[in-house]
């Protein structure tokens, strides 16, 4: 059985797998305190021993919590069965970048996933706290990347800026002749993010001339997924079945 552990800037995943088939999954938002307590709590619940548990796999974007989290999964696994995400180990994709140290797990580990599932072009677009495009070439080669606010940070931003505008539940509204606040920002937040995901993704295939297969994961990407014709296909857990595959097949990489 393989533990799968994804921490995030805003959200820590954790997911439970026998061969494909995931047993549970949590998603927490936050860093935590104690993630001994977490993962241990996880395990438990789902009713899973931890001697059961054969490897673990960690993919983190929180340095300043990657030490504690990596202990916790030695204690259970030990340390030589453990993957640690690395930018210089081959997980049947080249990073061909000037500064490949700085590839964050999460995408090498979507790029990793998606690539060896198509063999193809591809964009994959993340939707998390930052919105990130990736592409991967048709030869395994992740080229380029694109960076924008999330979709969430954009809605964040106007509510801590702007006095008047209150917080709110975000949802699409099926016009754009606004004629009240709360309309008007979700006019402005659904379509203008809409919008800049296409235009990005229309910009980035342009450039390269070729046609791209587009993946779309992320777990906000379900406020917005099925309001955009884009993606030929939606995973929101597509990082969390990455880490399970790459687990399974270079865990002695």
């Amino acid at each position: 059985m393989i533990l799968t552990v994804d921490l995030g800037n805003t959200s820590t995943k954790l997911g439970l797998f026998d061969g494909d088939l995931q047993i549970s999954f949590l998603c927490v938002d936050g860093i935590s305190d104690n993630y001994r307590s977490l993962i241990l709590s996880f395990i438990y619940k789902a009713n899973i021993r931890e001697d059961s548990i054969d490897k673990a796999i960690l993919s983190c974007v929180v340095p300043r919590v990657y030490n504690n989290i990596f202990d916790v999964l030695a204690s259970i696994v030990g340390e030589r069965n453990i993957i640690d995400i690395n930018p210089f180990t081959d997980y049947g994709i080249k990073l061909v970048m000037p500064n490949p140290q700085d590839t964050g797990d999460d995408l090498i580990v979507m790029c990793s996933y998606g690539y060896n599932l198509y063999h193809r072009e591809m964009l994959i677009v993340s939707m998390g706290t930052a919105t990130v495009i990736c592409h991967v070439s048709k030869n395994g080669e992740f080229k380029h990347c694109i960076i924008a606010p999330g979709f969430s940070k954009i809605a964040e931003t106007l509510w801590k800026n702007a006095a008047q505008l209150p917080e709110f539940e975000l949802k699409p509204v099926n016009t754009y002749l606004a004629d009240n606040t709360i309309d008007a920002m979700n006019v402005g937040i659904y379509n203008g993010y809409i919008g800049m995901l296409k235009s990005l993704v229309k910009g980035l295939s342009d450039e390269i001339g070729q046609d791209m297969y587009i993946i779309g994961c992320g777990g906000l990407g379900k406020k917005v997924a099925p309001y955009i014709d884009l993606f030929d296909e939606y995973d929101p857990d597509f990082v969390t079945r990455g880490l399970n595959f790459i687990a399974q097949r270079y865990l002695d990489a």
